[in-house]
């Protein structure tokens, strides 16, 4: 009862707890009455576990759904009352997503300026040296350098989004969320 007066436990954290201290393989009636008595008196109620959980996972670590739902499995919550859960905070899921996106894509810009300023001066460089060259082979060569850097500046924002769908799919955001998000950038 101490235990779940501190902070919300779900279940099967309960009885993992009740495990580490006692002998389950003996104690297995005790440790069902135990999580059964602490849920009749409302000190374990799964459900506002998952919620807590699912409040505290997206507000401050920036979790995706697919990651608070495997972290609600590992806590021992049902499936149902997980799913449950986690679509009814998906509204602040998708703001939260798209917050995320934001300040990420803002990020990947200022680099890619960074980037694209020496990539352009390396072109001039290039071009200027093309007037120098006499022979047919290294003027070719050259012009595919600066073709391929060309290609670099042209590709950058496809690189953005890629990046940018795999922060957040680290992140546990599904495909779909993640389409839904990006779609304007």
């Amino acid at each position: 009862m101490a235990e779940c007066s501190r902070k919300e436990i779900s279940t099967g954290q309960a009885r993992a707890l009740l495990a580490k201290w006692l002998d389950t393989d003996t104690n297995a009636k005790a440790v069902k009455e135990i999580i059964n008595s602490l849920v009749k008196d409302k000190y374990i109620d799964d459900s506002r576990f998952a919620k807590a959980y699912t409040r505290d996972k997206l507000r401050f670590s920036k979790w995706g759904p697919e990651k608070i739902m495997t972290g609600l499995s590992d806590a021992g919550i049902d499936k149902a009352i997980a799913e449950q859960t986690v679509k009814d905070e998906e509204h602040l899921s998708l703001q939260i997503l798209s917050d995320l996106l934001s300040k990420k894509k803002a990020e990947l810009e200022k680099k890619q300026e960074k980037k694209i300023a020496e990539t352009k001066k390396q072109i001039e460089l290039l071009n200027e040296k093309l007037g120098d060259i006499e022979t047919q082979k290294e003027r070719a060569a050259l012009q595919r350098k600066i073709y391929t850097l060309q290609t670099k500046i042209r590709t950058s924002n496809q690189q953005i989004r890629a990046a940018l769908m795999t922060f957040a799919a680290r992140k546990g955001f599904s495909i779909s969320q993640i389409s839904l998000a990006t779609r304007d950038f």
